[in-house]
Formats: C-alpha cells, sequence, structure tokens
C-alpha cells in the first residue's frame, strides 16, 4: 500500500476512537499487531508493549477513567513507506474531575493495510495523575 493509502487507515482507526467506538478501530489492527506505550510500568501502569488481545482491556480502563468521552484531534500526519506518524491532541475530564489535556505522538507501521504495529509517546506523568492516581 502506499503512504497515503496508510495515512488513510491511521487517519479512520482515529475518526472509530473519536466516535467511540473502540471496537471498529481494533478492526483495522491486523491479528499479531502489538500496541507499545512508553513509559516505566511500575510507573504507569499502561506503559509497555500490548497485544491486540490486551488492548481492548488497556482501553477499557482508559475509557472508566474518562467516563464522559474524549476528544481526538489528529493535528498532523507524514508517512514514508509503511510507516505513518500521527500527532494527536487528547481532551477530556476524569471520573474525578481532573482535565486530561495531552499531546501524544504515534508511529504506526501497516502490514497488507492493516496496522501491525503501534508506539505511543505521551506525557505519563500526566497521564497518571489524571487517569490513574484520580
Amino acid at each position: 500500500m502506499t503512504a497515503t493509502g496508510n495515512t488513510a487507515v491511521v487517519l479512520r482507526f482515529f475518526e472509530r476512537f473519536a466516535a467511540g467506538d473502540a471496537q471498529a478501530a481494533l478492526t483495522l489492527l491486523d491479528e499479531q499487531a502489538v500496541w507499545w506505550v512508553s513509559g516505566k510500568p511500575d510507573q504507569y501502569p499502561s506503559a509497555g508493549p500490548h497485544g491486540k488481545d490486551e488492548v481492548l482491556q488497556m482501553l477499557g480502563r482508559v475509557g472508566q477513567a474518562r467516563p464522559n468521552g474524549v476528544e481526538i484531534e489528529v493535528t498532523y500526519t507524514t508517512a514514508q513507506d509503511d510507516r505513518v506518524v500521527a500527532e494527536v491532541a487528547s481532551r477530556g475530564v476524569s471520573a474525578a474531575g481532573k482535565v486530561y489535556d495531552q499531546r501524544l505522538v504515534f508511529v504506526f507501521q501497516l502490514r497488507d493495510s492493516r496496522i501491525h504495529r503501534i508506539r505511543e509517546y505521551l506525557d505519563t506523568l500526566h497521564a497518571n495523575d489524571v487517569l490513574v492516581a484520580s
């Protein structure tokens, strides 16, 4: 697939998440997909690698921490060959009323029009403070 086609897959992925349909977003991942989240697991529980079967559980925990949903805005993408990099703004309010205002960078690797790898870089201190410690 072309870089443009791969970017379209990634944008569909975020559109589905923004619409609150994580299940539909995950249909764009291949069966061996791994989603890696930056940070140290002893300091931020979502940090580390997650297989496709674990991703829904991880996202469920994040969803519980933000019961009123989350706003997702893809602010920039760039692509080359099988990789797409997306800068994303994510906003919401935690169950405890704390404001979540995060800037993230995702690096996607695609294979045969499906997402094979995701590397997510974020401010884990802010995420832990708002989503975990609330």
